[in-house]
């Protein structure tokens, strides 16, 4: 968690730092990451830097917070509304929001598709375990809604369906993110229309 300087800084500067941040996390994974370069992405000097953070991992797991929630916002999920007939295009229409958002931040998606610090850091960090539960809820209530529907096969126990999505979605993202072509809005586009299609592929009765 950042110190509390670092929220009392202007938005902009917040901003500017934690885009440094996860544009070098995105571009060498965290244990290659250099705090040093992000400090001058950023603009800031080294010791004016421990004002704000204690480690890397802070400075990492801040970023990992802030994009996190940024992305979840743009999503609109309402599973209420969702049939039979309209499910599959939804789940479509729900990764083009998803990944809309890094169309022009690309970098967001290798953020959060990067390892991180240790295990046990990642499981003592409380937001992070906020954030994660938030993305579980919506997919486990996405998929009883498929399976209400009869669209979702609902011959595999549920908390193994949530992890197969995961894990596939998990794998997309890496693929996805780790092309050499540049990630536009049209090639993001055909990325939410397949990865809908895998998952009606392995999900559908």
């Amino acid at each position: 968690m950042p110190r509390p300087r670092f929220e009392k800084l202007s938005a902009e500067k917040r901003e500017r730092i934690l885009e440094a941040a996860a544009q070098e996390f995105a571009s060498n994974g965290y244990t290659q990451a250099s705090l040093n370069r992000i400090l001058e992405t950023a603009g800031i000097s080294k010791g004016a830097a421990y004002y704000y953070f204690d480690d890397k991992a802070d400075v990492y797991l801040t970023a990992v917070h802030h994009y996190g929630h940024t992305v979840l916002q743009a999503i609109n999920l309402d599973v209420s509304v969702l049939t039979a007939a309209n499910f599959w295009t939804s789940v479509t229409d729900l990764y083009q929001q998803q990944f809309t958002a890094f169309a022009d931040r690309p970098w967001v998606l290798g953020l959060l598709k990067t390892s991180g610090p240790s295990a046990d850091a990642l499981a003592d960090d409380a937001q992070l375990a906020a954030l994660m539960q938030e993305v579980g809820q919506m997919m486990a209530a996405l998929l009883q809604q498929g399976q209400d529907l009869g669209v979702v096969r609902n011959d595999l126990p549920d908390d193994l369906l949530v992890a197969v999505v995961t894990a596939v979605d998990d794998a997309h993202d890496r693929w996805l993110f780790g092309r050499a072509t540049p990630l536009t809005t049209a090639a993001l586009q055909s990325a939410a229309a397949q990865m809908s299609d895998l998952l009606r592929r392995i999900l559908t009765p």
